[in-house]
């Protein structure tokens, strides 16, 4: 996901959980031999791109208020099944690497596109605009979708995983909502937005402001001020990873699918999102599953600040943990080697205590 620095409009101390920051030497280790750099090239790479091909079912189901929903189903007979949860201005075709490797790790994959993005319908009033009515849309459209996959039916083990905004969802979901899950992954989390140092309270009140003004003048919601439709993205300009492998490969996916293009965020949607991931951080304590919540250490589009509250606000569960990747930047599951391939380790050893009855929670 990406969200720009609003210039104009709008790490830690010791924590009481379980934190780990990572040395360079932890860097290269590669413990489940997941997909390298060098194997990838300006589309993924053959082996992937077969995978998405044989595996990717597409499906749709009708969201909030009759939106329609894209959704992917990679059902290749396994017991253990994870749900993704994607971040702002992404689609179901940014994860082929990462199903790739999940899938071989012995997981059935399901994923969504969010309301307003990737093939899902789109929202106020032109494909451009990274709009949403209420965030609560997103959250229930997740619930909706997680029931009518059945997952205690057919799978053992189940998982949530979740990036920047979609972790937003998840948080809210997981606070809100009965769910199948075991455990949940939370990857660059959106619990506070990179408001170019204004203040949430104020960045609030302008974005909100300026919402309803724009309302005066025109039947569409406005772009955050400076910012525009679709632009396609430079390697060389990104604050999003140092890979220029997987940058390519995930945003090229724009360019070969126009459809799934989308520009920048509205004034609705900085208001909602703003409100969501307070709303998240300060209910972090109904969450009762284990979670794993990964920093970007270089993070640039949301800040430290929100992801500690919400960590430090996990009181039901031991087994929390909060894992700092140095160096790494927002977009941690495309990023360099020496940052993703810690971030999956991690994250897949997690997994693996939760299906040994080693992570547990007490109320």
């Amino acid at each position: 996901m990406r969200i720009q620095k609003i210039s104009i409009l709008l790490f830690f101390s010791c924590l009481t959980l379980s934190t780990v920051t990572f040395a360079a030497a932890d860097m290269l280790n590669n413990t489940f031999q997941l997909s390298s750099e060098n194997q990838l090239d300006e589309n993924f790479n053959p082996n992937i791109n077969d995978f998405w091909k044989k595996s990717a079912q597409s499906g749709s189901f009708t969201g909030t208020d009759n939106k329609q929903i894209y959704t992917i189903s990679i059902k290749t007979g396994n017991n253990q099944a994870i749900v993704i949860s994607q971040g702002r201005n992404e689609s179901t075709l940014k994860y082929k690497e990462l199903a790739y490797d999940l899938n071989r790790q012995g997981y059935d994959l399901y994923l969504i596109d969010h309301r307003g993005q990737g093939f899902s319908e789109r929202l106020g009033g032109d494909k451009y605009r990274g709009h949403v009515n209420q965030f609560q849309d997103y959250v229930d459209d997740f619930n909706a979708y997680v029931l009518s996959l059945d997952l205690q039916k057919n799978y053992q083990h189940n998982y949530l995983l979740s990036h920047s905004m979609g972790g937003t969802i998840s948080a809210l979901y997981l606070e809100q909502y009965q769910h199948p899950f075991q455990a949940s992954l939370f990857f660059s989390p959106m619990f506070s937005i990179n408001l170019g140092g204004i203040p949430e309270s104020i960045a609030k009140i302008i974005a909100y402001s300026s919402d309803e003004i724009c309302s005066w003048f025109s039947d569409s919601p406005c772009y955050i001020f400076g910012s525009s439709g679709y632009k396609k993205k430079s390697f060389y300009d990104n604050n999003l990873t140092s890979s220029k492998s997987r940058f390519n490969s995930a945003f090229n996916t724009f360019e070969q699918y126009p459809e799934t293009q989308l520009g920048s965020p509205t004034m609705r949607w900085v208001t909602e999102s703003i409100s969501a991931a307070q709303q998240a951080r300060e209910n972090a304590s109904n969450i009762t599953i284990p979670v794993l919540v990964i920093q970007a250490g270089e993070d640039s589009v949301v800040t430290a600040e929100g992801q500690k509250e919400f960590y430090q606000n996990i009181t039901e569960c031991s087994s929390a943990q909060f894992i700092n990747i140095p160096g790494a930047n927002h977009e941690i599951l495309l990023e360099a080697d020496q940052y993703r391939a810690p971030t999956l380790n991690q994250a897949l050893q997690f997994l693996n205590k939760s299906q040994q009855g080693k992570l547990t929670c007490t109320k």
